[in-house]
């Protein structure tokens, strides 16, 4: 839908609040006593106040005498142009009478040596029916989980991702498209940009550890020795809340992450704004707590296996 105009945004007033003031939008749950994450748009206290009352007391239009700029779409890479631009080798359509669906592909790097990526960014070529895209290195770590509207953020000094010659990039998209376009074929070329770095200092590549549920709290083992960069929980369903901690093997408790309403439709990778160093022999803890009411909550359509990722470098 679309909010550019009053016209646009009037009809859809109830909606806007009641998704406001169930903390569903913006789509952004980190909880104020998570440890920092970098980025983020969470709304105020203001404006949220602005937006009910104009929704609950008439939706007044305002000032009719001010006309506003009309506003472009004016598509643009988020970091600048990329070192490398990788192009869906085809179209993908999407067929009348199909709402959503998944496409996956895997498109070749052509690498004559390593190369270290700190960041990966999407372009769609149909942006309307493009809702969520996840890219990563073929059978390796994610480089990126994009999502309209979010902030590229490139990995932290001193980490990034190693691709070696002969590498590919797994892309997998999510359509879906608006009621209007139900009927129609809409068709997608999406590219990927990459972009570069020098080799971080150490010669280590950022990884993920990857722990599978196995109860509404589960908990995976560290290896090795590691700096914590990120976390990517992967949901299977909306949560009242999310914890993830970790334990030292000396007994220490050092909080990671700490979200308020995730929700499995908002693909986030949580960039921590202090990096932490984990001894290895650490147990990560993931602690959910589920909803106490689902009535109110769209209709999951991608399945998916709940866990929890872990982007580090090893130490």
């Amino acid at each position: 839908m679309s909010l550019m105009t009053y016209a646009d945004a009037m009809p859809w007033a109830v909606s806007i609040r009641d998704e406001l003031s169930a903390g569903r939008m913006p789509p952004w749950p980190v909880d104020p006593t998570s440890p920092p994450i970098k980025g983020g748009r969470p709304i105020n206290a203001r404006d949220l106040n602005t937006i009910i009352v104009w929704a609950s007391g008439g939706t007044p239009e305002g000032n009719t005498d001010v006309k506003l700029p009309a506003v472009t779409f004016n598509p643009q890479w988020k970091l600048g142009p990329p070192d490398l631009a990788i192009p869906m080798d085809a179209e993908h359509t999407v067929a009348p009478g199909t709402i959503e669906d998944i496409f996956e592909c895997s498109l070749p790097v052509n690498l004559t040596g390593p190369k270290w990526a700190r960041a990966a960014d999407l372009m769609p070529g149909a942006a309307s029916i493009v809702r969520d895209a996840v890219i990563s290195i073929e059978n390796g770590p994610v480089l990126a989980l994009w999502q309209p509207g979010s902030d590229t953020t490139a990995a932290p000094t001193g980490a990034a991702f190693r691709l070696a010659p002969g590498s590919k990039i797994h892309l997998r998209i999510h359509y879906k498209k608006h009621f209007d376009q139900e009927q129609n074929a809409v068709a997608d070329k999406s590219t990927i940009g990459l972009y570069f770095s020098d080799p971080p200092p150490s010669g280590r590549e950022l990884q993920s550890f990857v722990i599978e549920r196995s109860g509404s709290s589960f908990s995976g083992t560290l290896a090795e020795s590691a700096r914590i960069v990120a976390l990517r929980p992967m949901l299977d369903r909306a949560y009242e809340s999310l914890n993830v901690d970790a334990i030292t093997p000396s007994g220490g408790h050092v909080p990671l992450l700490r979200l308020h309403g995730p929700r499995p439709q908002w693909l986030q990778r949580y960039w921590l704004q202090d990096p932490v160093n984990l001894a290895g022999g650490s147990e990560i803890k993931v602690t959910l707590t589920p909803l106490s009411d689902y009535s109110e909550e769209p209709k999951v359509t991608k399945q998916v296996a709940l866990q929890m990722a872990l982007d580090y470098v090893p130490q």
